[in-house]
């Protein structure tokens, strides 16, 4: 079996343009965010997505301990709320983010304001991804706006138009 250089690995895996999103919760009023790439639509029947999140995170805690997160697709100009959520070393936050508007989804999990898109979801099940956690959700409600999408390519933030 070949050995992967993990800069390789890393370089090959950067090379395919996603959309930003930002995975939140609400445990017992506290409530908590990351930035995720790893999201995909899973099932229509039932209707189902899946999000991959680095093992031993808390965010992975909070979705295990409450059973409900949402997926905020954010829209191209919120690379500041990318960051943020991207930012390590943050504690789960009372109620809200601090200077950030948010909605609460019907699961009771934040929905990040002027997002293009997002997914409330509780939880169905999770898989060991290696390094990772995979966590399938039941889709309790789906909205879309009218937007472009924030992009994330080769190590930065981008537009689609920005790649064109």
């Amino acid at each position: 079996m070949t050995t992967v250089d993990p800069n390789a690995f890393k370089a090959a895996a950067g090379s395919f343009g996603t959309g930003v999103t930002v995975v939140t919760s609400n445990r017992d009023g506290q409530v908590y965010g990351m930035t995720v790439s790893a999201f995909a639509s899973l099932s229509i029947d039932p209707m189902q997505i899946i999000v991959s999140l680095r093992g031993g995170s808390l965010l992975n805690d909070m979705i295990n301990d409450s059973k409900n997160f949402a997926v905020s697709i954010l829209r191209q100009g919120q690379q500041e709320v990318a960051a943020y959520f991207a930012s390590s070393g943050r504690e789960p936050c009372a109620g809200e983010f601090p200077g950030l508007p948010c909605n609460t989804a019907i699961s009771g999990a934040p929905i990040i304001g002027g997002s293009l898109a997002h997914f409330d979801c509780t939880l169905a099940t999770t898989y060991d991804g290696g390094d990772h956690v995979i966590f399938v959700g039941n889709v309790v409600e789906a909205v879309a706006e009218d937007g472009e999408p924030l992009m994330y390519y080769k190590g930065s933030y981008r537009g689609l138009h920005a790649l064109a």
